[in-house]
């Protein structure tokens, strides 16, 4: 299913002047009311640790920024909590009158550069405020995730909960500096809390060292369709993330089309040397793709838009 995407260019990028100094990456659209459609990012401060945020952006046309926000939505977890180094969300569901966000959470290690994790907070929508569940991982380091787990979107079908994650199967050390190598899990859940993971990734690496980074996945037609980040490991050059797709029958078994993505880096700009973290939404006869541009974001966010493939 290859997709003809439009790129629209640069929404935002962080001046530098405010809390956060730096990125505007991992963007989740979520809509806030009839005009005003809110983007969560994830930037980073002075000691380049990563922070929710958010900006409010015109929902006829996401160019136009309505309101940012310049201060963190949550701070770190409690020192020693899996969080305590950085929080990132990964996706946002509506479950009994709540609002959910499953979210990385980033701890820094010796040997390794950072540890991750999976846990939940609750948006108080009427009063603005954003709170841990619990001070611990929902999903963390065990025996089918011996290295890390991050990067979640979640979905309900059916009454069950289905996430599709990240989660590590090797560190590897170019030129001394450690790189995590990972790909995407499944997992389901009765409650969106207790999950039960598969043992094995659902998307399968192309070649040796590759890393598949943050799935967003949409329901199309018969077909589950799956978009994420893919790169390698070993140079700077090779680590320069260009995003992927699969397809799948039942978001289990997925077979990769990457070639079919519709979207590529730019020649020149601010996503030339990378686009990554590709997120979704509909809008009339119109969809969104919204993603974050080169260094992981430091160039900021920007969008494509496409005729509405889910109708």
């Amino acid at each position: 299913m290859t997709i003809n995407w439009q790129k629209k260019g640069r929404i935002y990028l962080p001046d530098g002047s405010g809390f956060f100094k730096t990125h505007a990456a991992r963007p989740i659209p979520y809509r806030l009311n009839e005009e005003v459609l809110r983007l969560f990012i994830s930037s980073r401060d002075a000691d380049d640790r990563a922070l929710p945020g958010f900006i409010d952006v015109d929902v006829r046309d996401p160019a136009k920024i309505v309101r940012v926000g310049n201060e963190p939505l949550i701070g770190l977890g409690d020192p020693g909590a899996f969080d305590d180094s950085g929080v990132t969300f990964g996706s946002v569901i509506e479950f009994e009158n709540r609002v959910l966000f499953y979210y990385t959470g980033w701890k820094r290690r010796r040997v390794v550069s950072f540890e991750l994790s999976i846990g939940v907070i609750l948006w108080n929508k009427a009063s603005g405020t954003f709170s841990r569940m619990f001070q611990g991982p929902i999903l963390a380091q065990d025996r089918n995730h011996p290295l890390l787990v991050g990067g979640p979107f979640v979905t309900i079908e059916g009454g069950r909960f289905r996430m599709w994650y990240c989660s590590g199967t090797d560190w590897r050390f170019p030129d001394g500096k450690a790189e995590p190598i990972y790909t995407v899990f499944h997992a389901e859940s009765a409650n969106g809390i207790d999950w039960t993971p598969h043992s094995r990734p659902v998307i399968n690496y192309k070649f040796q060292g590759e890393v598949v980074s943050a799935p967003w996945v949409l329901k199309v037609r018969n077909k589950y369709v799956m978009w994420y980040s893919t790169r390698g490991h070993e140079t700077k050059l090779s680590k320069r993330y260009t995003i992927g797709v699969a397809e799948s029958n039942d978001g289990i078994t997925w077979a990769r089309l990457d070639g079919q993505s519709g979207i590529s880096r730019s020649t020149t700009g601010w996503d030339s040397e990378m686009i990554c973290y590709p997120a979704f939404y509909p809008y009339r006869n119109k969809i969104y793709m919204f993603y974050s541009g080169n260094d992981v974001g430091r160039g900021g966010v920007g969008f494509a838009v496409a005729d509405n493939f889910l109708r």
